[in-house]
């Protein structure tokens, strides 16, 4: 994070505590790892209550995550709480494998809650999330965190010649020269 976003979070945050009547709710969903295909790729959805009253009928439906691109593996793109008390978070957690590589748009994903239980009126907010998400190919993967053996064995032969040719000159060098004149044998 550079240091603009560090500060708006900060005041975000502190006009949050100080200003807030009722609940007020921040979103945010968190992509854990690098998308490759073919591999698992968590995401977080989590609501923290910033407020200092409960907040209820919390619900989200996330759309970014289609069957045709993505294969779902376990959790679920939406989110459904009766309460959630100030001060406390809530997550839930989501596991997809992409099927192709490729630029993904992501979209911000909705939050809707009330901030009082006898309100009728719904409040709206947007999860701080990416505007896109690059799915890497399995193989640019590999190549990117290979081992790179073969680069290695080279690299130690080119050192070892480097080497060892002065040493085999030098002790050349010992044993047949004295004082720089010939040894007689």
């Amino acid at each position: 994070m550079n240091f603009k976003t560090v500060v708006s979070l900060f005041l975000v945050l502190f006009v949050s505590f100080v200003y807030c009547d009722g609940a007020e709710l921040l979103f945010h969903k968190k992509i854990v790892e690098g998308p490759v295909v073919g591999k698992e790729l968590p995401i977080q959805f989590i609501i923290y209550n910033v407020g200092s009253e409960p907040a209820y009928d919390i619900s989200f439906i996330d759309n970014d995550f289609s069957n045709a691109e993505f294969e779902f593996v376990s959790g679920s793109s939406e989110g459904k709480w009766e309460t959630l008390a100030p001060n406390s978070q809530v997550q839930t957690n989501l596991t997809v494998i992409p099927k192709k590589s490729g630029i993904y748009s992501l979209t911000s994903t909705v939050l809707n809650y009330r901030k009082t239980q006898t309100s009728s009126e719904f409040t709206v907010s947007s999860a701080a999330s990416y505007s896109g998400m690059y799915v890497e190919s399995q193989a640019d993967y590999e190549k990117r965190t290979s081992l790179l053996i073969k680069e290695w064995i080279t690299f130690f032969v080119l050192c070892a010649g480097s080497i060892a040719l002065p040493y085999s000159i030098s002790s050349y060098y010992k044993k047949n020269y004295e004082n720089g004149i010939k040894k007689q044998n």
